[in-house]
């Protein structure tokens, strides 16, 4: 039973880096098209994908896609998000989901 749990999870981390990922392409695409309020991605959304598990994936791709940020915080929070959700995965496999199950 805990394996499906593993599954679900390196699922479900898989999943929300490359929602981040995609946010982060289709908002640069609006922004070098000039039409950013017509597609309706914001730093909140991609700061949001980064808190549910998805900062890596943002931030290696920030580099990546030489994505330019409106603001500094972004760029500065998203490590420390990664640190986070890092050690909440570390947390977890290491205690063998007892504290979900």
């Amino acid at each position: 039973m805990p394996t499906l749990f593993y599954v679900i999870t390196i699922t479900y981390i898989i999943a929300i880096n490359l929602y981040g990922i995609l946010l982060l392409r289709f908002q640069k695409k609006a922004r070098e098209a000039g039409d950013e309020e017509n597609i309706g991605i914001s730093d909140t959304k991609l700061l949001l994908a980064g808190l549910l598990g998805g900062a890596t994936g943002i931030f290696v791709f920030m580099f990546i896609f030489k994505y330019r940020l409106k603001s500094l915080f972004m760029m500065v929070f998203m490590p420390v998000l990664i640190s986070l959700n890092v050690y909440i995965i570390i947390l977890t496999f290491t205690n063998g989901f007892g504290m979900y199950i």
